[in-house]
């Protein structure tokens, strides 16, 4: 009875091992679609390809972006939330640190190159040079060419992690790390120098639903980080020039 119970035993054990070997595989290794089976297959490098393009071809999105573990003596951006197109532009409000102001929210837009905001100084919308802020120009983050989806396919050696959920959808993490070469021109802030740690969230049809990037962006912190979030796909965004 003991070598019967051993056999079938030993049997089931080999079973569950196949499984899970075939259910988790390496982070490197191709993931399936949400419908399963290898023709949905895709590699990290693929997935991110793809979500550049989704986002590079929608008609307009919404963006929230959030900070952490800013320095508290350090100015630059804090926050934004808005609407962009890739004309390229932008409309909505950023939140900055600036010297003797603290933080500040403003209405902003951004088209054709130029940057409009209503400061504390100004209640009417006047043009301002992002920079002075330590801020991008928030519409450039919505170009296809050097916004916010070249950072995608610029990601070195990306790994899949774990999926989850994100409201009615299934995300899958995308790890990697970004130049900070990379980061500097898209951003017009951070050190050339760095290396930043990013973690992306996907979806199944290609949608970036959230991009995390962590690294040294201010002196005397190697953790701060930037997390920006897409949201409402193919909405008409129309921004003109106050």
């Amino acid at each position: 009875m003991r070598r019967t119970l051993t056999v079938s035993s030993s049997l089931a054990i080999a079973a569950a091992l196949a499984l899970t070997g075939c259910s988790s595989g390496s982070k490197d290794a191709p993931a399936t679609g949400a419908s399963g089976g290898s023709q949905g297959a895709v590699t990290p490098k693929a997935m991110l390809a793809k979500a550049k393009k989704t986002l590079d071809d929608t008609s307009g999105v919404h963006l929230k972006l959030t900070s952490d573990k800013i320095p508290p003596k350090e100015n630059g951006l804090i926050s934004g939330e808005g609407d962009g197109s890739h004309a390229p532009a932008f409309k909505g409000k950023i939140a900055v640190r600036i010297p003797a102001a603290g933080t500040i929210s403003v209405p902003v837009v951004a088209v054709g190159g130029k940057v409009w905001a209503k400061t504390p100084l100004n209640p009417k919308m006047a043009e301002i040079d992002p920079k002075q802020f330590g801020a991008p120009d928030p519409a450039q983050i919505f170009a296809r060419d050097g916004g916010f989806s070249t950072l995608l396919v610029a990601t070195k050696s990306p790994k899949f992690g774990d999926k989850k959920r994100d409201g009615k959808d299934i995300v899958q993490t995308v790890t990697g790390t970004l130049p900070g070469k990379t980061i500097k021109q898209t951003l017009n802030f951070g050190n050339a120098n760095e290396t930043y740690d990013a973690v992306y969230q996907i979806t199944d049809k290609g949608e970036l639903r959230s991009a995390e990037l962590t690294g040294a962006f201010y002196k005397g912190s190697n953790d701060t980080s930037y997390t920006v979030e897409f949201t409402k796909y193919g909405q008409k965004v129309a921004v003109t020039k106050p």
